[in-house]
């Protein structure tokens, strides 16, 4: 249980979190230094990410189900990004927790780092 943790959770917890903490800056933070902020917090957020992805030295596995899994929520994630795929109940969700930007280049990580772990 503690290894799902380091290898899954902790990462996507990363990922919940800094999206929240980057919605709340830039909703409740205006003036001349904001900009400045929100990049700098998401350069941590992006650093932490990182580092919780290589926590732990782990083998590679070959699971062929976790790479095809894997390869369609990143094509989903393209084709979102491209704006090809747009659900409205899931845009609703999306902006809601603040998830574009930095957090799809988050997930765009998280399933290279999965794909070949």
């Amino acid at each position: 249980m503690k290894d799902f943790y380091h290898r899954y959770a902790l990462p996507f917890i990363i990922m919940i979190v800094s999206s929240l903490l980057v919605r709340l800056i830039r909703t409740y933070i205006h003036g001349a230094f904001s900009t400045e902020l929100v990049a700098i917090v998401i350069a941590l957020c992006l650093f932490c990410f990182g580092l919780s992805l290589n926590i732990k030295k782990r083998s590679r596995y070959e699971s062929w189900l976790k790479k095809v899994l894997l390869s369609f929520v990143l094509l989903f994630f393209v084709c979102w990004d491209l704006g090809y795929v747009v659900f409205p109940a899931i845009k609703s969700i999306f902006d809601f927790f603040g998830i574009n930007g930095f957090v799809v280049y988050m997930v765009y990580i998280y399933c290279g780092w999965a794909f070949f772990d």
